[in-house]
C-alpha cells in the first residue's frame, strides 16, 4: 500500500505541476482582468460620485442665488409697494384737504349769501314798517311843516 500512496502522491504533484503550467497564465490573465474590471468598475464609481458631487454643489450654488436673488424681487417689490403706498397716502390726504377747503368755501359763500339776503330782509321789513309807521304819523299839518322847514332851508342856501 505504501507504493500505491507514493504513486498517487507522485500523480497528484505531477497533475497540480501540470494543471500550473497549462492554468497559470489563463488563471493568472483571468484574475488580473477580474481585478482590472473591478479596478475600472471602482474608479469609475468614484468618478461618478465626484461628478455627482460636483453636480450636487452646482445646484445648491444656483440654489442659493435663486434665493438671494428671490429675496431681493420681494425685497424691492415691498420698497416699491411701500413708496406707492405713502404715495397714495399723500394724494388722498391732500384730495381730502381740497374738498375740505373746497367747502370750506362753499359754506363761506352760502353764508356770505345767507347775511345779505337777510339783511335785504331786514332792510325790506324795517322799510315796510317805517312806511307804516310814517303813514300813520303823517298828517296835514305834518307835511305843511316839512314844506315850511324845506322852504326856509333853501332860502337860506339861496337857491331862490
Amino acid at each position: 500500500m505504501d507504493s500505491m500512496l507514493m504513486w498517487k502522491t507522485i500523480n497528484t504533484i505531477i497533475l497540480i505541476a501540470l494543471l500550473y503550467k497549462f492554468l497559470k497564465k489563463p488563471l493568472g490573465n483571468m484574475i488580473s482582468q477580474g481585478i482590472s474590471g473591478i479596478v475600472e468598475k471602482f474608479e469609475s464609481a468614484q468618478k461618478e460620485k465626484e461628478d455627482a458631487l460636483q453636480l450636487l454643489k452646482e445646484a445648491e450654488r444656483k440654489a442659493k442665488e435663486a434665493r438671494a436673488e428671490a429675496e431681493e424681487i420681494i425685497k424691492h417689490a415691498e420698497e416699491v409697494a411701500e413708496k406707492q403706498k405713502a404715495q397714495m397716502v399723500a394724494e388722498a390726504k391732500e384730495m381730502a384737504e381740497r374738498i375740505l377747503s373746497a367747502a370750506d368755501e362753499e359754506i363761506e359763500r352760502e353764508l356770505l349769501k345767507a347775511k345779505k339776503e337777510l339783511q335785504a330782509y331786514a332792510a325790506a321789513q324795517a322799510v315796510e314798517l317805517a312806511k307804516e309807521k310814517i303813514k300813520g304819523q303823517v298828517d296835514e299839518e305834518f307835511n305843511k311843516k316839512i314844506i315850511k322847514t324845506s322852504l326856509s332851508q333853501i332860502a337860506k342856501e339861496g337857491v331862490l
